[in-house]
């Protein structure tokens, strides 16, 4: 039974990302256990605005959490900052177990306030390791099979998901947020440890200032393919954030749907997710970051278009599993297109720059949806024109797109300027 288990998974391997060098194999199963572990803290975080719906939390209260989740991200360069002083993992480690840590104090929680306040600490903390992981990722897996392992990482990750997120609606339904939520903080810390003799692969040196350090004006003024993909990301960005805080109002107030209708909604979205990354990582690797980032900015269009016309839970069918397609590629995507135009020895510098960007952007963006309908715009209306900002990314997104020649750093997709 054992050989053929082994013989089954040679040859899953084998179909989905090729030959691998031992080392690179090695690290692959390190990472999978390392994404398995957090599957349950992965799932659970997908409730966290219906729970606090069902708690009472206003729009802008729901606006609130959503702004905060990229306060994080706003304050990179204090990660960054802390690993050149510090070094990348020891500061990834300890704010990775401290923020994860927070879901362990929901279980004495009885209201909105209390938890957005440990969310807050949680996003902020979670945000910061950000650079030193995407380093490692670069560290670990070849550029020409990068994409594809990382897929193959997160096919093992969401096919527990699926399992996962139906039971989790149960357990909100039958035993409340306060059994769930520390069981997510336990399996996130978990996860952390697991992954870190990974975040070892990078040497001091690798997170040391460069001699052409910059700030992000200077790189993006210097980099025009970096400009061209903020302005695009950022659009696409942008209808994400200021839908987000609309959706329970529309789950709960409109539908009145149960935590265990989200669950199953959210195990469409989890099947899409895992179809994502099971054939998007090839897909990466072969027509570019950017080409694929395109195409994610256009389905996103799907996930906020159902929202206008859905008088039934099934009807948000097709936007749960856009949602799952478009988490799946802008994952594999951004994280390959940031590689692609930084190259080995700025990824640390790109990474902050574009976790700084998405950090303005969420911040400001959930509070515009709140903004909207507290001066009376329908909701059909605010949805709508998120879908036309995704659109309009995904054609900014397009001039990066030139049949050039090839570069070291620069996929082939990716344009010289």
């Amino acid at each position: 039974m054992f050989a053929r288990l082994t013989e089954w998974q040679s040859r899953a391997e084998m179909i989905l990302v090729g030959p691998l060098a031992p080392e690179v194999r090695r690290s692959m199963y390190i990472d999978l256990r390392a994404a398995v572990t957090g599957c349950l803290f992965a799932a659970i975080i997908n409730f966290i605005p219906i729970i606090l719906r069902r708690l009472g939390a206003t729009v802008e209260q729901l606006a609130y959490y959503y702004a905060v989740t990229a306060l994080g991200l706003l304050t990179t360069g204090v990660g960054v900052w802390l690993m050149r002083r510090f070094g990348a993992r020891r500061v990834a480690l300890a704010t990775w177990i401290i923020g994860r840590s927070t879901f362990l104090l929901t279980a004495l929680t009885t209201n909105v306030v209390g938890l957005l306040s440990l969310f807050s600490l949680f996003w902020v903390l979670e945000a910061w390791p950000g650079p030193a992981y995407v380093q490692t990722l670069q560290v670990i897996y070849p550029a020409a099979q990068r994409a594809r392992v990382m897929a193959l990482v997160r096919v093992g990750m969401v096919g527990a998901i699926l399992v996962l997120t139906p039971l989790a609606g149960w357990i909100l339904d039958h035993w409340g947020y306060r059994a769930l939520l520390p069981l997510a903080g336990a399996s996130g810390v978990g996860s952390i440890l697991v992954f870190f003799p990974l975040l070892q692969r990078i040497s001091p040196g690798q997170t040391a200032p460069s001699g052409r350090s910059s700030s992000p004006w200077q790189l993006a003024k210097s980099d025009p393919r970096l400009t061209i993909y903020l302005v695009g990301t950022l659009l696409f960005g942008l209808a994400v954030v200021i839908s987000n805080p609309l959706y329970p109002a529309v789950q709960v107030d409109r539908l009145n749907l149960s935590y265990t209708a989200v669950g199953l909604l959210g195990f469409v979205q989890s099947l899409c997710w895992f179809l994502g990354y099971l054939f998007g990582g090839r897909l990466v690797d072969r027509f570019g970051g950017i080409r694929c980032l395109q195409v994610v900015s256009a389905v996103n269009a799907m996930v906020m278009l159902p929202y206008i016309w859905a008088t039934r839970g099934w009807m948000l069918v097709p936007s749960f599993a856009a949602a799952g397609l478009v988490a799946a590629g802008a994952d594999l995507a951004v994280l390959t297109v940031i590689m692609e135009l930084a190259g080995p020895e700025r990824t640390p510098e790109y990474a902050a720059v574009n976790a700084i960007l998405t950090g303005v952007r969420g911040l400001v963006g959930p509070f515009v949806g709140s903004f909207l309908i507290q001066f009376g715009a329908p909701l059909w209306t605010v949805f709508a024109a998120c879908a036309a900002l995704t659109l309009l990314g995904a054609a900014i997104l397009g001039f990066m797109i030139r049949p050039v020649g090839r570069s070291s750093n620069v996929s082939p997709d990716v344009g010289r300027w």
